[in-house]
């Protein structure tokens, strides 16, 4: 094919490049040569007088481009044995194309055989002097592989004269300036690459290590973020990429004070509730950290606890803070609604998991340890529906709002990751697990994962033992979350939380009320006070506790009760009447002997803490010693008899 066009203005106005050069007769015949290439086939370009000449092979391009494709894909799988023979085939057709030299000088670079790869670039060079890539590809072979900077540097500023816009080749310069201690001039070199690609990953990472160096980790995180975002899982460098974000996570952590951000916020918080906030360590809290609202626990004020040997511990108690920043906004928005299960509820729970209970007795587990682990199902399953699609809000806030708390934010979340992820794995915990129970596990445990790849650029999806199916739920629940984001909804957070229970199949286990309708109720309950549970967990109980109907509930009991008598065993009375009228005393405001993550503490026994369940039992047998005619709401007799039984037997 050959084309002719007259050389005037409006040529010049069609390639306006030959324009930005100089509208020159040269430049001209660049622009042409740019627009007419067609993927390695150049055409022929000659100007005579006031007519340009453009020659296209066609024959070539139909005959080759088909073979030519195969080697491109070829080599973006890595499939080079594949590629080479292929290409040898079409230079010894075409001996003259310059881009068949450069990919088959690439391919021996990727094998190591560096000369080989040399001799086919400069090939490459001898056919089209003005091949950006195979100039820019000796840059990096000159530089790494022999070390030679001053040879690599000439080659990359012959690639820049070709294509000043070539960000690869400008990123190159800037790494070579930084093998050379040249670090300023490095990072302006970083910068230009940024500016023209800013999703190239190498630019990337080389800009999140110059600010590391610089110990501004925040921009360095930020940095790293793109990189991630922009970089294959298969890529070496991704491994790289996620070691540098724990590093600098790290030393930010160790040049940061976290408690001026939580002080701030708590301060804020105390105001907007009307109550302090305390910190308490608790080793025994089944999470590492919750929040105890002072109207859900009858305190007079609001409390965290959290585990004290935990990675980015500032970050959960900043993320508890939020918890209660939701609760505070919903109260006045009138939309503060409290999570609650029944014992009409959990009884459900139990019957729809009687095969596993019997499967985990044929095991050989007692009673006790079985009613342990269908409750830790029950509270632990309705504590994940109802904490993540918050939890997601809060993050998303935290992030936007207090920059230095990322770091924080970084490691603990990645450790929270991990924990899900081994569970995700467990075979023992698979085979323990009702099916739906671990299915619903699993997928807002992804959720949580496609928050942190948003938020920072690693996508850990991949290292959960999880379905195609669950992976895809996972996503179409958090595209759900990420339309109520971008609304300002955090506050709607409820219509989530049952909408996500009804499509993984656990909305029967709970319900949620609106704050001051609970409330209200119980206000008209003359056997509860406003103020006497936690209503994140827990429905008002029952007056009448009875197992009757439950073994692992009345071995439970027995066992504790066991214990009871252990400890009271050559007590003075005026002691058992102490710690039986202490606990008298707590349970008018309220024990929930269901929950078995609720602690409960005594004066009278400083050294221990209480379940909902071994404080009430505890409660009985002292009252054995007080009074065994008062009415305590209690049918424990059963439990307490086969107590009284093994603690005889167990003193001859």
């Amino acid at each position: 094919m050959i084309i002719i066009h007259k050389v005037n203005d409006l040529l010049f106005q069609l390639f306006p490049k030959a324009i930005e050069q100089g509208k020159s007769m040269e430049a001209l015949k660049e622009a042409l040569i740019a627009y007419y290439t067609f993927g390695p086939f150049r055409p022929k370009v000659e100007i005579d007088g006031e007519f340009v000449k453009i020659e296209i092979d066609t024959s070539t391009i139909t005959s080759q481009k088909a073979e030519f494709d195969a080697v491109v894909k070829h080599c973006e799988r890595g499939n080079f044995s594949q590629a080479k023979p292929i290409l040898e085939r079409l230079i010894k057709k075409n001996p003259t194309n310059s881009e068949y030299y450069r990919i088959l000088g690439q391919i021996l670079s990727e094998e190591r055989n560096i000369d080989g790869a040399v001799n086919n670039l400069h090939n490459a060079l001898r056919w089209n002097s003005k091949n950006a890539h195979a100039l820019t590809m000796l840059g990096n072979i000159f530089a790494r592989n022999m070390n030679d900077i001053p040879t690599a540097m000439t080659y990359f500023e012959q690639a820049l004269s070709v294509k000043p816009d070539d960000n690869i080749a400008i990123n190159n310069i800037g790494a070579n300036m930084m093998q050379l201690g040249r670090s300023k001039e490095a990072e302006q070199y970083f910068h230009r690459a940024y500016a023209i690609n800013p999703n190239y990953p190498q630019t990337l990472y080389a800009l999140a290590m110059v600010s590391n160096t610089k110990s501004d980790y925040l921009t360095a995180l930020d940095y790293i973020r793109q990189t991630g975002k922009n970089l294959k899982q298969s890529d070496p460098m991704y491994n790289h990429t996620f070691e540098l974000a724990n590093e600098v996570c790290k030393k930010a952590m160790s040049k940061t004070d976290p408690m001026e951000m939580f002080n701030e916020y708590s301060s804020k918080l105390a105001n907007a509730s009307g109550k302090n906030i305390d910190l308490i360590q608790d080793d025994s809290i089944p999470t590492p950290a919750k929040m105890e609202i002072a109207e859900n626990y009858n305190h007079d004020k609001h409390v965290i606890r959290y585990k004290k040997d935990r990675q980015g511990i500032a970050h959960l108690l900043m993320h508890e803070l939020g918890h209660l920043d939701l609760t505070v906004q919903g109260r006045k928005k009138g939309s503060n609604y409290l999570f609650v299960a029944t014992k009409e509820q959990k009884e459900l729970f139990i019957r729809n998991n009687e095969s596993t209970i019997v499967r985990l007795n044929k095991k050989g587990l007692d009673d006790v340890s079985v009613a342990g682990y269908i409750n830790s199902l029950f509270h632990g399953m309705n504590s994940q529906i109802y904490n993540v699609p918050l939890d997601l809000f809060i993050e998303d806030f935290l992030y936007k709002t207090y920059p230095s708390l990322r770091p924080f934010q970084f490691i603990s979340l990645l450790e929270l990751l991990r924990e899900y992820i081994a569970v995700s794995r467990s075979k023992e915990i698979a085979q323990d697990t009702p099916i739906f129970i671990r299915t619903a596990t699993i997928i807002l445990s992804l959720v949580n994962a496609h928050q942190f790849r948003d938020l920072y650029g690693f996508d850990l999806s991949n290292e959960f033992e999880a379905t195609s199916q669950q992976l895809k739920i996972s996503k179409e629940l958090y595209s759900e979350y990420l339309k109520y984001q971008k609304g300002d909804r955090a506050l709607d957070a409820h219509e989530l939380i049952r909408q996500w229970a009804k499509k993984l199949s656990v909305e029967g286990y709970f319900s949620l009320i609106e704050e001051s309708e609970f409330r209200a109720s119980k206000m008209s309950s003359a056997a509860e006070s406003d103020n006497d549970i936690n209503p994140e967990r827990q429905a008002p109980q029952k007056a009448q506790v009875d197992f009757a109907k439950e073994p692992a509930g009345q071995s439970a009991v027995t066992m504790y009760m066991l214990v009871a008598l252990q400890h009271f065993n050559g007590m003075p009375q005026e002691k058992i009447k102490e710690i039986g009228f202490e606990i008298g005393l707590l349970g008018q405001k309220g024990i929930d002997h269901e929950n078995m993550e609720q602690r409960y503490y005594l004066k009278s026994i400083p050294d221990k803490e209480f379940t909902g369940l071994q404080i009430l039992s505890y409660m009985y047998v002292a009252f054995q010693f007080i009074d065994p005619t008062l009415e305590m709401g209690l049918n424990f007799n059963k439990e307490f008899e086969a107590a009284k039984g093994l603690f005889e037997s167990g003193k001859k």
